[in-house]
């Protein structure tokens, strides 16, 4: 059935509806409002992010910001405005906000006209050229210098460039940003600081940076202007090759006029990169450092046999057996009780009856027995001793089944299987025992044989004692469990250990359960270092002033190794100046750039490291001189030659010397291309 409602309608009733109208209108007609929209820019072909994408709001024709190195942006901007993605290369990109607080920004790449993009290379009216340079390492520091032109024609007086050099990790493919360069007409420079209220220092996150168009960034003679521009950045591994990429974009008030990138170095300058050295590391051999050695509880047995006469509960001292057995003990008590290193906190007794007749009367008699051999071992030892120990004993009757176990040894499997069969069926022992003495064979091989020796009654003593640990029992105890261990067990464990992987895997184990254990940390570098796989890390917990000095020493031969010397001169104050340690510390200061200081002691350790020491000190034709003096049959040689006479002007001398190098070691190949020093005299692909 249809079901129709219908709504009267009156004058009063449409107020409400007029007023919900109203309302309506006037939320829609409200100014939209400032929103902070971040995202992420990245290429629709290679998914990466991209570096260095301006964002523009379309309305003002504003430039908001960039994308950095991991195509990341935040920008403040009108929740119902659009946003324009631009970068050289790329298709642009406009993109409504609609309210939205995030962004995933895809860019399509375009080809770029070759020919055209070679002409506007060649003029300089069309493109601002910072100079070609180098990224000279010093220690973990990578510096670069350049000058930048700016052409007459391309910067008015209301307009600003903004250069943005950015090192790029050839190895790891990333790209950290440098300080940005930005000059400013003076004109444009004016108008930013009046529209910040006179403060754009505070409010201008590039104000810091701005060099303002003046008569002295004119270059001398010429129309264009040029600025210097010079900035060092901390890399993490300096064994990496790098190059130096510029962007450079020329706005004014309302939107981008030029963009541009180039690449002003393609390598680095490091000449110390073919410093040869060798360091061997060592354990700690100062005792004031081992580990000390800790009393451990540890449960010991021992095994006495003592015969005591059928139905008899006193020690029977006369026979021989119990005299030997009672003389062994005491003397192994006395042993203990003399070490002072030693200290018997508790000892126990257990004995075991044999089966035959009453159960109660058997358990009784055994007690009694327990007590006579306690009583009289006890009573040897001193008084001091026994107030401070736990005495215990235990009496027992042994089951029938013991004696099933004794007779199946001696193959007689069927009176065995008869005994056995007693004992299921009947679950009282007193009556077990009735039943077997029915057996025609309990006199003649039972009670012949098999109860005597259970007569012959076993005694298991316990003691519990202080004491230190040797090596065997460290060996069975880590066999067992290795996290047991004490430091100083897991120190004479892995000391003990011939086998070097063996030792390696020890000392892990070792950190594992202890990570502040220091001398198997040392112990354990050592052991990388000798076999070149030092981790630059594991030292750093306990490195430094009070560290001991061969801690110190593997620590800095490891963040050598790592490529950290920024970190490895720190490390290396604290060591102290011998003639051990002379050529690892002249070593660690020249890697930081402290060459005068260090240049003796490396010269001293051969010729090939002097060359390298003299063109770090940029001394180049002292360098080329010594460098004509090495082994002809080397390849390290003729590149070494090669740099020299590249550095003093004597390009085809440096081209011949280059292509022997590679003849000699193909390997050198590899380096060339990323050798700021060298790539100049490769062919250009």
């Amino acid at each position: 059935m249809k079901q129709t409602i219908r709504f009267r309608h009156s004058a009063h009733a449409s107020r409400p509806v007029i007023l919900l109208f109203m309302l309506l209108f006037t939320a829609l007609t409200l100014p939209a409002q400032v929103i902070r929209v971040t995202g992420k820019v990245i290429s629709k072909d290679k998914g990466t992010p991209i570096l260095g994408v301006n964002i523009v709001d379309v309305k003002e024709e504003r430039l908001l910001g960039t994308t950095d190195a991991d195509g990341r942006f935040a920008v403040n901007t009108y929740s119902d405005g659009s946003l324009r993605f631009t970068i050289v290369g790329a298709k642009p990109l406009t993109m409504k906000i609609k309210g939205r607080n995030y962004l995933d920004v895809s860019l399509e790449e375009k080809s770029i006209d070759l020919e055209e993009a070679v002409v506007q290379a060649e003029r300089i009216t069309d493109a601002v050229s910072p100079e070609p340079t180098d990224i000279e390492i010093v220690g973990n520091w990578a510096k670069v210098r350049t000058r930048v032109r700016v052409p007459r024609e391309m910067f008015s007086h209301d307009t600003r460039l903004v250069v943005q050099p950015v090192i790029n990790n050839v190895t790891k493919k990333q790209l950290t940003l440098m300080r940005p360069m930005v000059y400013d007409a003076r004109e444009y420079n004016q108008t930013q600081d009046r529209m910040y209220d006179f403060d754009m220092k505070d409010h201008d996150p590039l104000a810091r940076y701005v060099t303002v168009k003046s008569r002295e960034t004119r270059e001398e003679g010429k129309r264009n202007d040029i600025i210097g521009y010079s900035d060092s950045i901390y890399l993490e591994d300096v064994k990496d090759e790098f190059s130096c990429d510029v962007y450079m974009a020329i706005e004014n008030y309302r939107r981008i006029l030029y963009r541009d990138t180039t690449i002003i170095a393609n390598g680095t300058v490091n000449p110390l990169r073919f410093l040869d050295y060798s360091f061997g590391a060592s354990e700690i051999t100062d005792s004031a450092y081992y580990p000390k050695a800790e009393l451990q509880l540890r449960d010991s047995k021992g095994d006495i046999r003592l015969q005591f006469a059928i139905g008899k509960s006193k020690l029977d001292l006369s026979n021989p057996q119990n005299r030997e057995e009672l003389s062994s003990l005491e003397a192994q008590l006395k042993a203990i009780e003399a070490d002072k290193e030693s200290t018997l906190r508790a000892f126990s007794i257990t004995g075991t009856a044999s089966p035959d007749g009453r159960y109660a009367h058997n358990l009784r008699l055994a007690g009694q027995r327990m007590n006579s051999a306690l009583n009289y071992i006890v009573g040897k030892l001193d008084a001091t001793t026994r107030r401070n120990m736990e005495v215990s004993s235990h009496a027992a009757v042994a089951p029938w089944s013991d004696v099933v176990e004794l007779m199946r040894r001696d193959s007689l499997t069927e009176q065995a299987g008869q005994i056995e069969r007693i004992t299921q069926r009947y679950k009282n022992i007193d009556e077990q025992s009735r039943q077997i003495r029915r057996l025609p064979f309990y006199k003649s091989l039972l009670e012949g044989k098999y109860l005597p020796g259970l007569r012959r009654v076993q005694y298991e003593m316990n003691y519990s004692i202080y004491r230190f640990l040797n090596l065997e029992e460290i060996r069975a105890l880590y066999a067992k469990d290795y996290r047991q261990l004490s430091r100083y067990e897991f120190f004479r464990l892995y000391r003990g250990e011939p086998d070097p992987e063996r030792r390696e895997a020890l000392c892990r184990q070792a950190l594992e359960i202890y990570p502040s254990f220091m001398i198997a940390a040392n112990d354990l570098q050592a052991a990388l270092i000798n076999k070149n796989q030092p981790q630059a890390d594991l030292l750093t917990p306990f490195a430094g002033k009070e560290a001991p000095t061969t801690l110190n020493i593997n620590h800095t031969i490891a963040l050598i190794d790592a490529g950290r010397y920024t970190t490895a001169d720190s490390v290396a104050q604290f060591i102290p100046y011998t003639p051990e340690t002379r050529v690892l510390k002249a070593v660690t200061a020249a890697l930081n750039g402290k060459y005068a200081e260090s240049f003796q002691a490396i010269a001293e350790t051969g010729l090939r490291n002097e060359v390298c020491m003299l063109l770090a000190m940029k001394r180049d034709k002292e360098a080329l001189t010594r460098a004509q003096q090495l082994p002809e049959n080397e390849g390290i040689s003729h590149y070494l030659l090669a740099v020299c006479y590249n550095r003093t002007d004597h390009p085809v001398e440096a081209f011949d010397e280059l292509k022997r190098a590679f003849q000699l070691d193909p390997s050198l190949k590899e380096i060339a291309p990323l050798d700021g020093d060298v790539n100049d005299l490769l062919p250009k692909k």
